[in-house]
């Protein structure tokens, strides 16, 4: 034992006279094998990708990383809030980050957003390399990326809603319609209600506060239908700001709701021109929804002539469409096309195949509203259900339908 032990201890010395010559080497070949070649520039860029169901595929990409970065990234993902600290765009610097879903590659950082670019709107990129796995002491990269425009005609507003000349003081919702596919701008920021009664003295008056300011995407699923909403709290009578401040629509005077040219479309371009609707306000209706005073007139069996509904008076645009249907007396759907008369207080109904002779219901949804917010049996206004409310039998008005039978006859 003492013999193995000896030959190793002279081992151990000889190693170490040799340690001054060994030392360089085992550093220097340390340092080859651990040292990462330092890779190229960071560079981000706007990359055209194949994209299922976008209409201009592109994503964010951020080359020039460690392989060892892009590795831990792949093994370790951020959270959500990391990702945006690492890699943030946005429309601009003061402006929320854009929503969108976050990836590594072979060879990069890719950010592809939840709704494609708008062509022809410049986004900022901010990438922070101290956030990466192996931090980089340099300042964060900015740069702006860009697809380019898409040549197509100026969009413009086509209508705006309720179109009547005549609306109730106590309106809450308003739509905005447009030729083509508008961008995710925020329609308080280009919208104004103005005054046109010579209040004052003044000819023209902006209304202060009329909308309700929020950030919420009230846009259609197309884009092109925009809901403005009139501030709920001045609207309903007898609470704090409606006592503070009144409601932003006065029975008697005359209006316009004014769409700025500034507002940019899914391309990123400006409107062709500002838009103004006018319109006088009446007195406020705050009654609900009877659809026993609805007037159908059924069509002949054996054809596919509409169904026509007349209400007494004009019921909410954008609900309108999706809230009536038709069924059979043993409740199924009837196909078919729907379509609104001028002023949404008429509903007419072409089924996809001939009539034949029998029982139907009118379907009404318990979502149904006027554009003052007054819903089947019940008002806006109150804080009791009416008596032919669902709500008044504890049902869940949302899901409980109302029904309006009527009768084809048989065909001459």
């Amino acid at each position: 034992m003492r013999h193995r032990n000896g030959g190793a201890g002279l081992r151990a010395r000889a190693a170490l006279l040799h340690l001054p010559l060994l030392l360089p080497l085992c550093v220097s070949a340390l340092a080859s094998a651990c040292a990462a070649p330092e890779p190229g520039p960071i560079s981000v860029q706007i990359t055209l990708q194949p994209q299922a169901g976008a209409a201009i595929p592109a994503r964010v990409e951020v080359n020039g990383l460690f392989d060892a970065d892009l590795e831990t990234l792949r093994d370790r993902p951020p959270t959500a809030s990391e990702w945006t600290a690492l890699l943030r765009v946005s429309v601009d610097e003061a402006a929320p980050a854009v929503l969108g879903r976050y990836a590594v590659t072979e060879s990069a950082i890719t950010f592809t957003p939840q709704f494609p670019f708008d062509p022809g709107r410049a986004y900022r990129v901010v990438f922070d390399p101290s956030y990466l796995p192996r931090p980089r002491q340099t300042a964060a990269i900015t740069s702006v990326v860009q697809l380019p425009a898409v040549a197509t005609e100026p969009t413009r507003v086509v209508a705006v809603h309720p179109s009547a000349d005549v609306v109730p003081e106590n309106l809450l919702r308003v739509y905005i319609e447009f030729s083509a596919p508008m961008g995710n701008g925020v329609g308080v920021d280009f919208v104004k209600l103005i005054d046109l009664s010579g209040q004052g003295g003044v000819a023209e008056r902006i209304e202060p506060g009329a909308f309700l300011p929020v950030e919420a995407n009230f846009w259609s699923p197309d884009h092109t239908r925009y809901t403005l909403f009139f501030d709920p709290g001045r609207v309903k009578d007898d609470i704090l700001p409606n006592r503070a401040s009144g409601r932003p629509l006065v029975a008697g005077r005359r209006y316009a709701i004014e769409v700025a040219a500034s507002w940019t479309d899914a391309n990123g371009k400006p409107l062709e021109t500002g838009h103004r609707h006018t319109f006088r306000v009446g007195p406020a209706v705050d009654t609900p929804i009877a659809i026993s005073e609805w007037k159908l007139e059924p069509p002949a069996a054996g054809t596919r002539n509409p169904l026509t509904v007349q209400f007494p008076r004009p019921l909410d645009h954008g609900i309108l469409v999706r809230a009536l249907s038709v069924e059979t007396a043993d409740h199924r759907r009837v196909d078919g096309i729907v379509a609104l008369d001028l002023h949404d207080a008429g509903w007419t109904f072409i089924p996809a195949s001939a009539w034949t002779a029998g029982a139907y219901n009118l379907v009404a949804q318990g979502f149904l509203e006027d554009p003052q917010g007054n819903q089947i049996g019940r008002a806006f206004e109150v804080s009791t259900d009416l008596p032919d409310s669902p709500r008044a039998s504890g049902a869940d008005e949302a899901d409980t339908p109302s029904r309006l039978p009527f009768t084809i006859g048989s065909a001459r």
